[in-house]
């Protein structure tokens, strides 16, 4: 409500403020929807349109009269429990008291007692839900009788009058203090991130408001409402399609303009001053004369004549070697004539030399054993072939000159042959043509020389025709050179003819497209006539979607942007609360060990920052820098703080003996019972530490104690039922030495009287210590050794003389020192204090105590008890 308060103040659209009475009037059901499928932004769309022209745009908030008052207790009263958890069967307990003190030893039903007010004010327990159990009911039933029965709880009201408690966990929440719930608020830093966004949405109040802005879907879309209208999307689609056209038509006539240029320039290129049509006309042709491509193809059908590679000259040199080469064999042969007589010998030898390996041990001629021989014939062969070597040089060089004329005659026979292949009509040299695998003669070339009867030689008639083929080749070399450059210019005109046909296809399909589009065009705006009117109708419904959407975008856009801000705008106060509260619990502690501030987290992931009195600007990690004990300090005065903030009427605290270490119990004692903190809360305490419970009973003072309730849980159950005491004599020391002295046990009197002076001596001196002047003298006290108690008359009389003396305003200063002195006398010898010895310790034959001193001290004791409390 507060979130929609601000619509009237700051400059939100009035599509906003009527999204937001929408949800106003809408609250509950909404309340129920979620994100799940777009629950509740389908059922808020479907609210706003059929109506949204007429929705208010002023937010009106109307207050229930009692939304503030509902149920506004003041304190517990009455409670019946059982059977429930531990309590076997019904139990009553009177809690029409401003303090509730219970007190038990572990394990004999504190918790059971502290989990009936839980689940009567919460409707619910922690513990069963963090023991994993989904019915509640279940975990709630005592397990003896396997029964439930919930709670029963009377309540006074702001008049007095009974009402019946219903569970409300949003109200009473903070009204409950235990050792898990200290830690889970002392370590909200060091929680799982979704358990510190719950502690922080519960720290604030928050977790429902935070649920409730959660479930808003932040986008909407075409999914949950139409904001682009079926008819104007397609009209939209067919306009895209026209405008595309319309582009196409203007982008294909930029397209001929650039072909035109293109084909400008191919022409150009082709010959200078040329048109493209004339260059295509010439190239490719038209149907009345072929192109110059088709006549080049022709000339190119016919072949080159093949060449002999015959030539006058190779032939000339040819011949010439021929002739020097016979003239050289017959002059080596000459030579050789000369020594046939040796070239027999010679040939003997070898002869010799040859028959050695198949008879190497006699004589070849005569076959005499070689060992008998005179001259071994095989060594003289040898030796006489070696005189003759000259011999065999000149064989071999005729060898030689005989293979070379054999080869150049070859040579010659296939220019013969060659002749013949080429000019195969009549020719004479058919008569020498030397058929395959024939080696040419010397024969054969002197045939050569032979004159036939036309006067000519067959070698004049070989170079004729050489001559002749020589020339016939030289024609055949020019028509290759002619066809070579012919066919170059084709592929050159091919190249054109290739651009050609890319620039005819792109302007005939420039053209097709055009015509496409102008079609398009022209026939866009009666094809569609009936749809441009539906288009026109639907435009308010897309005007209003529009607006509801803006609307909601806006509002949701605001509520998000409150919600993160709203723990920053809560935490100010709370933080200054916990700090009070910390250095309460600390009070002893030196003043640099206190806190200047603390900063609560506010989301995910954010420390919980602490900074001290003596550097206010430097923050720390309460989590890094604090022990065990001042963090669970911290837990404990974040949920005091709350219970203050949210004005919570009572404060139910499951044993804070096992909550809280010793050093800090006395302190926050002191800061429940005696600061004003919760002067109007009704306090319920369960403790299992019996001296926690009698301080507690010292502290609250005799009037205090005479109107609170006390039970006490006995740690036997025999018939495993809770067994609960109602405390039959107060545990407050002035108490009892009233109750006993009205009863006349005047012994039993005195001895709750020393007891209670020796307490009432400890709150003088914390009262003096808090109230004194700076001058004032410091108290002494004397014991007789370490490990005995201060001597209380010494004590008694030193705290009488330094508050008398004291230049401070003391207050109660004057009833104080009149009690003192009535129990220890003007000088000292007041029989009073004989009476709180001899009472004390047990002695025989002592005379009976005056009932008026023993009423005397009782007295005396009530006034130093009411001067303190």
């Amino acid at each position: 409500m507060r979130f929609l308060q601000t619509f009237n103040v700051d400059s939100t659209s009035i599509n906003a403020k009527k999204i937001a009475n929408i949800v106003l009037d809408n609250l509950e059901e909404l309340t129920q929807l979620s994100t799940h499928q777009g629950q509740r932004i389908r059922r808020i769309i479907a609210l706003a349109q059929p109506q949204w022209n007429e929705i208010r745009t002023d937010i009106t908030i109307i207050n229930s009269a009692n939304s503030n008052d509902y149920q506004r207790i003041k304190q517990l009263k009455h409670m019946v429990v059982g059977p429930f958890r531990g309590f076997a069967r019904a139990e009553e307990f009177n809690l029409d008291s401003q303090c509730v003190l219970i007190y038990g030893p572990n394990g004999t039903g504190k918790s059971s007692f502290c989990e009936a007010l839980e689940y009567g004010l919460l409707g619910s327990v922690s513990e069963a839900e963090t023991k994993r159990f989904r019915d509640q009911a279940e975990y709630l039933k005592n397990a003896h009788v396997n029964q439930f029965t919930p709670p029963h709880i009377i309540a006074k009201d702001a008049n007095e009058d009974d009402v019946i408690v219903e569970p409300n966990a949003s109200k009473y929440r903070f009204c409950f203090v235990e050792k898990n719930r200290i830690d889970n608020f002392s370590r909200i830093a060091a929680q799982a991130p979704s358990k510190q966004t719950e502690l922080i949405s519960t720290l604030f109040g928050l977790e429902a408001f935070t649920d409730y802005v959660r479930n808003f879907t932040t986008e909407i879309d075409e999914r949950y409402i139409d904001i682009q209208g079926e008819k104007t999307k397609l009209l939209a689609q067919k306009r895209l399609e026209l405008s595309s056209a319309e582009q196409i038509k203007i982008n294909n006539i930029a397209e001929l303009e650039t072909i035109t240029q293109e084909e400008l320039a191919l022409a150009q290129r082709y010959k200078n001053n040329f048109s493209f049509n004339l260059m295509v006309s010439e190239i490719i042709g038209t149907t009345d004369s072929l192109g110059a491509i088709h006549q080049l193809e022709k000339e190119l059908q016919t072949p080159v004549p093949l060449k002999s590679n015959l030539t006058t000259s190779a032939l000339d040199i040819l011949i010439n070697n021929i002739q020097v080469n016979i003239n050289q064999l017959n002059s080596q042969q000459q030579e050789l004539g000369s020594y046939s007589q040796q070239i027999s010998f010679k040939q003997l030898y070898e002869a010799v030399i040859q028959i050695q390996p198949s008879n190497p041990e006699s004589c070849p001629a005569c076959h005499t054993p070689l060992n008998l021989v005179t001259i071994n014939p095989y060594l003289h062969s040898q030796e006489e072939l070696e005189k003759l070597q000259h011999l065999a040089k000149i064989q071999k060089r005729i060898q030689d000159t005989q293979q070379t004329i054999g080869q150049q005659l070859f040579s010659l026979s296939q220019i013969v042959n060659t002749c013949l292949h080429f000019l195969s009509t009549n020719n004479q040299l058919v008569a020498y043509q030397i058929p395959n695998g024939i080696q040419p003669t010397l024969s054969w070339w002197n045939s050569l020389l032979q004159y036939l009867a036309d006067g000519y030689t067959p070698y004049q008639h070989i170079v004729a025709q050489v001559k002749h083929l020589e020339n016939t080749d030289l024609l055949s070399s020019q028509a290759q050179a002619t066809r070579n450059s012919t066919l170059e210019e084709l592929n050159r005109l091919r190249e054109f003819e290739r651009q050609i046909t890319i620039l005819q296809t792109r302007r005939n399909t420039a053209l097709k497209e055009i015509s496409k589009a102008e079609l398009l065009i022209t026939n866009f705006n009666t094809q569609n006539a009936q749809l441009i009117n539906e288009v026109t109708l639907e435009e308010s419904i897309l005007q209003r979607n529009q607006s509801i959407l803006e609307g909601y975008t806006e509002f949701v856009t605001k509520i998000n942007a409150y919600s993160r801000l709203l723990p920053s705008q809560l935490v100010a106060d709370l933080g200054e609360t916990v700090t009070t509260l910390y250095n309460a619990f600390n009070r002893y502690d030196a003043s640099h060990e206190k806190l200047a501030s603390v900063k609560l987290p506010l989301t995910q992931s954010q420390k919980l920052l602490i900074s001290f009195q003596k550097d206010p600007t430097t923050f720390f990690d309460a989590l890094h820098i604090l022990s065990e004990g001042h963090i669970r300090c911290i837990g404990l005065a974040i949920l005091l703080a709350k219970n203050i903030k949210e004005n919570c009427p009572i404060l139910i605290f499951d044993d804070p003996v096992n909550a809280i270490d010793d050093e800090h119990r006395a302190a926050i004692r002191e800061t429940l019972f005696k600061d004003s903190f919760f002067e109007q809360t009704q306090i319920i305490l369960a403790i299992h530490g019996e001296e926690f419970f009698n301080n507690t009973h010292q502290m609250l003072g005799k009037e205090r104690a005479a109107i609170s309730q006390s039970y006490i849980f006995s740690p036997h159950k025999p018939d495993n039922h809770i067994y609960v005491l109602s405390l039959q004599r107060p545990r407050n020391h002035v108490l009892v030495a009233r109750e006993l002295y009205s009863r006349g046990e005047y012994r039993d009197a005195l001895m709750s009287s020393r007891r209670a002076l020796e307490n009432l001596c400890d709150k003088t001196w914390f009262h003096y210590g808090k109230h004194c002047d700076r001058n004032d003298g410091l108290i002494s006290v004397s014991r007789r050794s370490p490990d005995q108690p201060w001597d209380l008359r010494n004590l008694a009389e030193n705290l009488k003389s330094k508050i008398d003396k004291s230049q401070a305003n003391i207050p109660k200063k004057t009833e104080i020192v009149s009690a003192l002195t009535l129990l220890l006398g003007p000088n000292g010898t007041s029989p009073c204090w004989r009476y709180l010895n001899k009472g004390t310790h047990d002695e025989d034959n002592l005379p009976e105590f005056d009932q008026h001193i023993v009423g005397k001290i009782v007295s005396s004791l009530e006034q130093l008890d009411s001067a303190l409390n």
